[in-house]
């Protein structure tokens, strides 16, 4: 009699086991991130450092005296250099009066603008960082991208700093008229862009730097899926200018001393006596 007690303790506690580990077994599968997932997560805590948010002051146009700026404004930008060197869009600083910047640590610190270029709707900031240097991203090859690559943009929509979100990229080579301006050799994307993503990054599943966001299309003024990255390649081609202006200074004179000499050529040539 006590054998058959045992036997059926026995059977109950392991089919009490199976029933406890196949449950444990489909929590745990319910709750593991897939392959796609873990990229997705890596390439944002990889980039998320580089990404800063910007908040600018101006003043109202119809005031000629501006002792305190009334306007404000937010955007996003990118670290390009250790040194405190920002990369964002034009139209989110120029004009201001006062730029300040809140880093991915927490500091918040005073920016003053470089350089912009307001053709390419690109502008280059600097902050002091003291002895805390940033960390720069990674710029990737925006030459390469397909259309129906997963793209990832960081950056400050409506001042909630440092959120992520995920689309495609939709097509490349667009042409866009915006506020007057023609940008030309856009990234177009559905992954979510909000006012205040200007100037963050669009990147690649390895975390890597393939656009800067840009511009949307919208009636209502917030994102239907349809936002514009400048590429990549563009700042690879007009931030080492904006980073050192005396390059293009110097290549100026150069060209200048240049004329000079061929103008001075061929008027010795025709003042020479036959």
């Amino acid at each position: 009699m006590r054998w058959k007690l045992w036997f059926r303790a026995k059977c109950l506690l392991l089919i009490v086991s199976i029933v406890f580990a196949c449950t444990v077994a489909v929590y745990t599968s319910a709750l593991a991130l897939t392959e796609e997932e873990i990229n997705t997560i890596r390439a944002y805590e990889k980039v998320a450092p580089s990404v800063v948010n910007i908040t600018t002051q101006e003043c109202e146009a119809e005031f000629f005296f501006c002792a305190t700026p009334s306007l404000t404004g937010s955007g996003s930008g990118v670290v390009l250099r250790e040194d405190g060197l920002i990369i964002t869009n034009s139209h989110v600083v120029s004009g201001a009066q006062s730029i300040q910047v809140l880093l991915s640590d927490g500091r918040r610190v005073q920016a003053k603008i470089m350089a912009i270029d307001s053709n390419d709707d690109l502008a280059v900031i600097k902050v002091d960082v003291g002895n805390k240097p940033l960390k720069a991203i990674v710029l990737g090859d925006s030459g390469t991208l397909k259309v129906g690559q997963k793209v990832l943009a960081v950056g400050n929509p409506f001042g909630l700093g440092q959120t992520l979100t995920s689309g495609i990229v939709s097509m490349i080579g667009r042409t866009i008229k915006d506020q007057g301006q023609i940008l030309r050799d856009l990234i177009q994307t559905d992954a979510p862009i909000n006012p205040g993503n200007s100037g963050g990054a669009l990147i690649d599943l390895d975390g890597r730097l393939v656009g800067l966001c840009t511009a949307i299309l919208s009636p209502t003024g917030s994102s239907i899926r349809i936002g514009f990255a400048l590429p990549v390649a563009r700042i690879k081609a007009v931030a080492p200018g904006l980073m050192n202006p005396w390059h293009k200074i110097t290549g100026w004179v150069l060209v200048i001393l240049l004329v000079t000499w061929l103008l001075g050529r061929i008027y010795r040539k025709q003042t020479r006596p036959q």
